[in-house]
């Protein structure tokens, strides 16, 4: 569908604006695509000084499974990234006190991607660096929201949705043997 006029936006979901073939399509569409056009994650942005516990608090109340640790406020400087990957290897495991500062073990420097760069470039980042979340900035340098594998996968999921949503439920597994007496 296709509007007319000055702001005139094809309106369909990115991935469902099918061509000839499906893999030519969905091929193209990677590249053309972009980052912006994807349904962003929302930021539970923290400073550096913040507590984990702090921030595990706001990752939950935001529903994220990560927390952007700035330097100087909301739009200061993206200094890392905190995920629940970093809570369960570097604070849970080592059984260090949640009080500490979200710095001391937050990823540095995290990998970003613009908003302005494809789709393809956002997969191909989150697959060289097993990220499976990735800070989205803006024209300005600022995060602009988060993407997560799950958006990725929720714009593959449209270029295949009779063959995805109609896959049969998981057969129930089989008790081997009855538990208790």
């Amino acid at each position: 569908m296709r509007l007319a006029g000055p702001d005139a936006q094809d309106v369909r979901p990115l991935g469902a604006r099918k061509g000839a073939g499906m893999a030519t399509t969905l091929s193209r569409n990677l590249r053309a695509d972009r980052v912006s056009g994807l349904r962003l994650r929302q930021i539970c942005s923290v400073e550096s000084s913040s507590s984990i516990e702090e921030v595990v608090q706001c990752m939950i109340e935001q529903r994220t499974g990560c927390a952007l640790v700035m330097r100087g406020g909301e739009r200061g400087e993206l200094i890392g990234i905190f995920t629940e990957r970093d809570f369960v290897a570097r604070v849970v495991s080592a059984g260090l006190d949640v009080n500490r500062p979200v710095e001391s073990v937050m990823t540095p420097s995290p990998k970003t991607i613009r908003s302005d760069a494809s789709v393809y470039d956002a997969i191909e980042v989150m697959q060289e660096g097993g990220y499976r979340h990735l800070p989205v900035l803006g024209e300005d340098g600022n995060p602009l929201g988060v993407l997560s594998v799950k958006d990725i996968m929720h714009y593959l999921v449209e270029y295949f949705p009779a063959n995805v949503y109609n896959l049969p439920p998981t057969p129930v597994n089989a008790q081997p043997a009855r538990e208790g007496a």
